[in-house]
Protein backbone atom coordinates (compact mmCIF):
# COMPACT_ATOMS: atom_id res chain seq x y z
CA UNK A 1 0.00 0.00 0.00
CA UNK A 2 1.21 4.00 -0.82
CA UNK A 3 0.01 6.79 0.46
CA UNK A 4 -1.36 7.63 -2.73
CA UNK A 5 -3.57 5.05 -2.76
CA UNK A 6 -5.27 5.84 0.51
CA UNK A 7 -8.72 7.62 0.03
CA UNK A 8 -8.76 10.67 1.95
CA UNK A 9 -11.36 12.21 3.52
CA UNK A 10 -12.92 15.24 1.61
CA UNK A 11 -13.41 16.94 4.67
CA UNK A 12 -9.94 17.17 5.37
CA UNK A 13 -7.95 20.44 4.52
CA UNK A 14 -4.85 18.90 4.05
CA UNK A 15 -3.17 15.64 3.47
CA UNK A 16 -0.61 14.65 5.75
CA UNK A 17 3.15 15.10 4.49
CA UNK A 18 4.65 12.50 6.25
CA UNK A 19 3.84 9.07 7.19
CA UNK A 20 3.12 8.09 10.49
CA UNK A 21 4.57 5.82 12.77
CA UNK A 22 1.83 2.70 11.53
CA UNK A 23 2.62 3.29 8.30
CA UNK A 24 6.67 3.48 8.84
CA UNK A 25 6.43 0.32 10.67
CA UNK A 26 3.99 -1.30 8.02
CA UNK A 27 5.84 0.33 4.91
CA UNK A 28 9.45 0.60 5.28
CA UNK A 29 10.66 4.64 5.44
CA UNK A 30 13.53 3.91 3.12
CA UNK A 31 10.73 2.28 0.64
CA UNK A 32 8.68 5.42 0.83
CA UNK A 33 8.90 8.52 -1.37
CA UNK A 34 9.53 10.82 1.82
CA UNK A 35 13.20 10.28 1.66
CA UNK A 36 13.59 12.58 -1.53
CA UNK A 37 15.69 15.60 -0.54
CA UNK A 38 13.12 18.70 -0.88
CA UNK A 39 15.78 21.11 -2.88
CA UNK A 40 17.98 18.69 -5.07
CA UNK A 41 19.57 20.77 -7.61
CA UNK A 42 19.52 17.93 -9.37
CA UNK A 43 15.86 15.81 -10.16
CA UNK A 44 15.73 11.96 -8.59
CA UNK A 45 15.81 9.64 -11.60
CA UNK A 46 12.07 8.70 -12.01
CA UNK A 47 13.33 4.93 -12.42
CA UNK A 48 13.88 4.59 -9.05
CA UNK A 49 11.65 4.65 -5.55
CA UNK A 50 13.34 7.03 -3.31
CA UNK A 51 16.80 7.51 -5.31
CA UNK A 52 18.85 10.25 -3.81
CA UNK A 53 21.57 10.59 -6.66
CA UNK A 54 21.23 10.37 -10.01
CA UNK A 55 22.71 7.09 -12.17
CA UNK A 56 26.41 8.07 -13.52
CA UNK A 57 27.85 6.10 -16.55
CA UNK A 58 31.17 4.60 -15.33
CA UNK A 59 34.05 4.09 -17.49
CA UNK A 60 34.96 0.22 -16.53
CA UNK A 61 30.58 -0.15 -16.59
CA UNK A 62 31.19 -3.97 -18.27
CA UNK A 63 29.29 -3.72 -21.79
CA UNK A 64 25.41 -4.45 -21.30
CA UNK A 65 23.73 -7.57 -21.63
CA UNK A 66 20.08 -8.06 -23.27
CA UNK A 67 17.43 -9.51 -21.38
CA UNK A 68 15.43 -8.35 -17.93
CA UNK A 69 18.66 -8.96 -15.95
CA UNK A 70 20.27 -6.98 -18.46
CA UNK A 71 18.01 -4.25 -18.03
CA UNK A 72 18.36 -4.40 -14.11
CA UNK A 73 22.30 -4.64 -14.39
CA UNK A 74 21.79 -1.21 -16.44
CA UNK A 75 19.35 0.53 -14.48
CA UNK A 76 20.59 -0.30 -10.62
CA UNK A 77 24.13 1.68 -9.58
CA UNK A 78 27.34 -0.51 -8.47
CA UNK A 79 27.22 2.06 -5.33
CA UNK A 80 27.21 0.12 -2.31
CA UNK A 81 23.47 0.99 -0.11
CA UNK A 82 24.05 2.76 2.94
CA UNK A 83 24.77 0.42 5.55
CA UNK A 84 21.34 -0.13 7.25
CA UNK A 85 19.23 0.81 4.37
CA UNK A 86 16.90 -1.47 2.62
CA UNK A 87 18.73 -2.29 -1.07
CA UNK A 88 16.71 -0.26 -4.10
CA UNK A 89 14.39 -1.78 -5.97
CA UNK A 90 12.65 -0.08 -8.88
CA UNK A 91 9.31 1.29 -8.92
CA UNK A 92 6.28 -0.98 -10.12
CA UNK A 93 6.20 1.80 -13.80
CA UNK A 94 10.16 1.07 -13.74
CA UNK A 95 9.47 -2.91 -13.47
CA UNK A 96 6.71 -2.99 -16.03
CA UNK A 97 8.69 -1.03 -18.61
CA UNK A 98 11.83 -3.42 -18.38
CA UNK A 99 8.81 -6.43 -18.77
CA UNK A 100 7.86 -5.03 -21.78
CA UNK A 101 10.82 -4.53 -23.20
CA UNK A 102 11.62 -8.32 -22.80
CA UNK A 103 8.27 -9.60 -24.56
CA UNK A 104 8.71 -7.15 -27.56
CA UNK A 105 12.58 -7.52 -27.99
CA UNK A 106 14.34 -10.94 -28.19
CA UNK A 107 17.11 -11.16 -25.88
CA UNK A 108 20.34 -9.68 -26.85
CA UNK A 109 18.47 -7.57 -29.79
CA UNK A 110 19.85 -3.92 -30.34
CA UNK A 111 21.74 -4.35 -27.22
CA UNK A 112 25.91 -4.31 -28.14
CA UNK A 113 27.94 -7.59 -26.96
CA UNK A 114 31.14 -7.76 -26.07
CA UNK A 115 33.47 -9.19 -28.65
CA UNK A 116 34.65 -12.43 -28.13
CA UNK A 117 37.80 -13.08 -30.03
CA UNK A 118 37.89 -16.37 -32.29
CA UNK A 119 40.05 -19.17 -30.74
CA UNK A 120 43.43 -19.07 -32.83
CA UNK A 121 43.60 -21.72 -35.36
CA UNK A 122 46.69 -23.99 -34.55
CA UNK A 123 48.41 -24.72 -38.17
CA UNK A 124 48.32 -29.07 -38.74
CA UNK A 125 51.84 -29.73 -37.83
CA UNK A 126 52.98 -31.13 -41.10
CA UNK A 127 53.08 -34.78 -41.61
CA UNK A 128 56.21 -36.58 -40.35
CA UNK A 129 57.56 -39.25 -42.65
CA UNK A 130 60.31 -42.38 -41.99
CA UNK A 131 60.46 -44.14 -39.18
CA UNK A 132 62.09 -43.73 -35.27
CA UNK A 133 65.32 -43.15 -36.77
CA UNK A 134 64.60 -40.73 -39.91
CA UNK A 135 63.86 -38.18 -36.86
CA UNK A 136 67.53 -38.86 -35.44
CA UNK A 137 69.10 -38.49 -38.95
CA UNK A 138 68.89 -35.68 -41.06
CA UNK A 139 67.66 -36.27 -44.87
CA UNK A 140 69.67 -34.16 -46.51
CA UNK A 141 68.67 -32.98 -50.68
CA UNK A 142 69.86 -35.66 -52.97
CA UNK A 143 72.24 -34.23 -55.20
CA UNK A 144 74.17 -35.20 -58.21
CA UNK A 145 77.17 -37.14 -57.79
CA UNK A 146 80.41 -35.09 -58.49
CA UNK A 147 82.43 -35.69 -61.42
CA UNK A 148 86.11 -34.72 -62.32
CA UNK A 149 84.80 -33.68 -66.43
CA UNK A 150 83.41 -30.71 -67.62
CA UNK A 151 79.52 -30.65 -67.82
CA UNK A 152 78.05 -30.27 -71.03
CA UNK A 153 74.30 -29.92 -72.27
CA UNK A 154 72.55 -32.36 -75.17
CA UNK A 155 73.87 -31.53 -78.62
CA UNK A 156 77.19 -29.83 -77.30
CA UNK A 157 80.17 -31.16 -79.78
CA UNK A 158 83.00 -31.44 -78.13
CA UNK A 159 86.47 -31.15 -79.71
CA UNK A 160 88.09 -34.27 -80.73
CA UNK A 161 90.41 -35.85 -78.11
CA UNK A 162 88.16 -34.59 -75.22
CA UNK A 163 85.57 -36.35 -72.89
CA UNK A 164 82.92 -34.55 -70.87
CA UNK A 165 79.76 -35.56 -68.83
CA UNK A 166 76.20 -35.15 -70.14
CA UNK A 167 73.09 -35.37 -67.55
CA UNK A 168 70.54 -33.51 -69.67
CA UNK A 169 71.17 -36.40 -72.47
CA UNK A 170 69.63 -39.07 -69.12
CA UNK A 171 66.60 -39.98 -71.18
CA UNK A 172 67.26 -38.53 -74.79
CA UNK A 173 67.73 -40.41 -77.71
CA UNK A 174 71.47 -41.04 -77.83
CA UNK A 175 71.76 -43.33 -81.50
CA UNK A 176 72.56 -47.00 -81.88
CA UNK A 177 74.13 -48.92 -79.63
CA UNK A 178 77.33 -50.30 -81.23
CA UNK A 179 79.82 -51.55 -78.16
CA UNK A 180 79.11 -52.76 -74.81
CA UNK A 181 81.46 -54.31 -72.34
CA UNK A 182 79.28 -57.29 -70.26
CA UNK A 183 81.82 -57.05 -67.11
CA UNK A 184 82.36 -53.22 -65.96
CA UNK A 185 78.60 -52.44 -67.61
CA UNK A 186 79.63 -49.47 -69.73
CA UNK A 187 77.58 -49.41 -73.05
CA UNK A 188 78.57 -47.36 -76.55
CA UNK A 189 76.07 -45.48 -78.72
CA UNK A 190 76.75 -43.79 -82.08
CA UNK A 191 74.92 -40.61 -82.41
CA UNK A 192 74.79 -41.06 -85.93
CA UNK A 193 75.93 -44.58 -87.24
CA UNK A 194 76.70 -44.97 -90.80
CA UNK A 195 79.06 -41.31 -91.11
CA UNK A 196 82.41 -41.86 -91.99
CA UNK A 197 82.64 -38.60 -90.03
CA UNK A 198 83.21 -37.02 -86.69
CA UNK A 199 80.46 -37.15 -84.46
CA UNK A 200 79.19 -37.67 -80.99
CA UNK A 201 79.15 -41.05 -78.93
CA UNK A 202 77.87 -41.60 -75.66
CA UNK A 203 79.41 -43.82 -73.22
CA UNK A 204 76.58 -44.89 -70.03
CA UNK A 205 76.54 -47.28 -66.85
CA UNK A 206 77.69 -44.67 -64.86
CA UNK A 207 76.92 -44.87 -61.00
CA UNK A 208 75.32 -41.58 -61.64
CA UNK A 209 73.32 -42.14 -64.52
CA UNK A 210 74.66 -39.79 -66.48
CA UNK A 211 76.20 -40.48 -70.28
CA UNK A 212 79.35 -39.69 -70.87
CA UNK A 213 80.65 -38.48 -74.55
CA UNK A 214 83.30 -37.85 -76.95
CA UNK A 215 83.97 -37.06 -80.46
CA UNK A 216 85.67 -39.16 -82.94
CA UNK A 217 85.23 -41.40 -86.73
CA UNK A 218 85.15 -44.52 -84.29
CA UNK A 219 85.30 -45.86 -81.02
CA UNK A 220 85.98 -48.73 -79.08
CA UNK A 221 85.77 -49.95 -75.82
CA UNK A 222 88.60 -51.28 -74.49
CA UNK A 223 88.88 -54.47 -71.31
CA UNK A 224 92.46 -54.37 -69.39
CA UNK A 225 92.59 -58.17 -70.70
CA UNK A 226 92.66 -57.02 -74.25
CA UNK A 227 95.18 -54.78 -72.93
CA UNK A 228 97.75 -56.90 -70.65
CA UNK A 229 97.56 -59.24 -74.09
CA UNK A 230 98.81 -56.46 -76.53
CA UNK A 231 101.31 -54.83 -74.08
CA UNK A 232 102.85 -57.83 -72.26
CA UNK A 233 103.56 -60.24 -75.30
CA UNK A 234 106.22 -60.27 -78.16
CA UNK A 235 105.09 -56.51 -79.47
CA UNK A 236 104.59 -54.75 -76.46
CA UNK A 237 107.90 -53.19 -76.69
CA UNK A 238 106.89 -51.54 -79.59
CA UNK A 239 104.01 -49.95 -78.16
CA UNK A 240 103.63 -46.29 -77.16
CA UNK A 241 103.73 -46.02 -73.52
CA UNK A 242 101.93 -42.74 -71.50
CA UNK A 243 100.19 -41.16 -68.79
CA UNK A 244 97.74 -44.00 -69.58
CA UNK A 245 100.02 -46.92 -68.69
CA UNK A 246 101.61 -45.07 -65.94
CA UNK A 247 97.53 -45.19 -64.51
CA UNK A 248 96.79 -48.46 -65.32
CA UNK A 249 99.94 -49.79 -63.46
CA UNK A 250 98.86 -47.99 -60.10
CA UNK A 251 94.80 -49.32 -60.50
CA UNK A 252 96.55 -52.71 -61.17
CA UNK A 253 98.74 -53.32 -58.31
CA UNK A 254 96.00 -51.76 -55.93
CA UNK A 255 93.45 -54.16 -57.24
CA UNK A 256 95.58 -57.07 -58.30
CA UNK A 257 98.74 -57.13 -56.06
CA UNK A 258 101.38 -57.62 -58.63
CA UNK A 259 104.45 -55.82 -60.14
CA UNK A 260 104.88 -53.17 -62.91
CA UNK A 261 104.92 -55.56 -66.22
CA UNK A 262 103.34 -58.44 -64.78
CA UNK A 263 99.93 -59.63 -66.00
CA UNK A 264 96.90 -59.28 -63.11
CA UNK A 265 96.59 -62.47 -62.97
CA UNK A 266 93.18 -64.22 -61.03
CA UNK A 267 91.83 -60.87 -59.98
CA UNK A 268 91.18 -59.67 -63.46
CA UNK A 269 87.69 -60.19 -63.28
CA UNK A 270 87.65 -57.67 -60.66
CA UNK A 271 89.41 -55.57 -62.55
CA UNK A 272 87.41 -55.57 -65.63
CA UNK A 273 84.08 -54.54 -63.59
CA UNK A 274 85.96 -51.37 -62.33
CA UNK A 275 88.44 -50.59 -65.26
CA UNK A 276 87.33 -49.75 -69.33
CA UNK A 277 89.64 -47.66 -71.78
CA UNK A 278 87.85 -45.53 -74.20
CA UNK A 279 90.06 -45.50 -78.00
CA UNK A 280 88.55 -42.77 -80.36
CA UNK A 281 89.74 -42.31 -83.50
CA UNK A 282 89.97 -39.27 -85.69
CA UNK A 283 89.38 -40.73 -88.96
CA UNK A 284 87.97 -44.29 -90.54
CA UNK A 285 90.84 -46.83 -91.42
CA UNK A 286 93.40 -44.88 -89.61
CA UNK A 287 94.95 -46.21 -86.11
CA UNK A 288 98.28 -43.97 -86.47
CA UNK A 289 96.80 -42.00 -84.01
CA UNK A 290 94.27 -41.88 -81.30
CA UNK A 291 92.82 -40.14 -78.01
CA UNK A 292 92.73 -42.84 -75.23
CA UNK A 293 90.87 -42.19 -71.54
CA UNK A 294 90.97 -44.81 -68.97
CA UNK A 295 87.90 -44.60 -66.43
CA UNK A 296 88.70 -46.67 -63.19
CA UNK A 297 85.27 -46.52 -60.56
CA UNK A 298 83.34 -44.06 -62.97
CA UNK A 299 86.21 -41.70 -62.88
CA UNK A 300 88.54 -40.80 -65.63
CA UNK A 301 92.27 -41.33 -63.98
CA UNK A 302 93.80 -40.66 -67.16
CA UNK A 303 93.40 -39.38 -70.18
CA UNK A 304 95.92 -38.28 -73.60
CA UNK A 305 96.68 -38.45 -77.23
CA UNK A 306 98.74 -41.46 -78.88
CA UNK A 307 100.57 -42.46 -81.73
CA UNK A 308 102.68 -45.22 -83.40
CA UNK A 309 104.14 -42.90 -86.24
Amino acid sequence: MRISDVDLVESDPTAQALPSDAEIAREGFFGTAAVAPVNSAVPPDPTYAGSDTPAQPKASEPVAQGGVFGLLRRAIPRNKPATGGAKRTLSAEAFETAKTAEVQSPAGEGVALAAIAPKPEVAPAAPKTGGFFSRLIPVAPTETAKSNLPEVDYGTVLPYGVIARNCAAKRQPLGRKVDSNSDSGYTLFDSKPGTAGKRTFYITGFDDGCPRQVTAAQVLLGAPSLYEQLHYGPAGQHLAFGETDKAYEKVKGSVCGVRKGKPCGAKMKKLERATVFVNAYERLNDNTRWSEQLIHDGEVVASEMKSNG
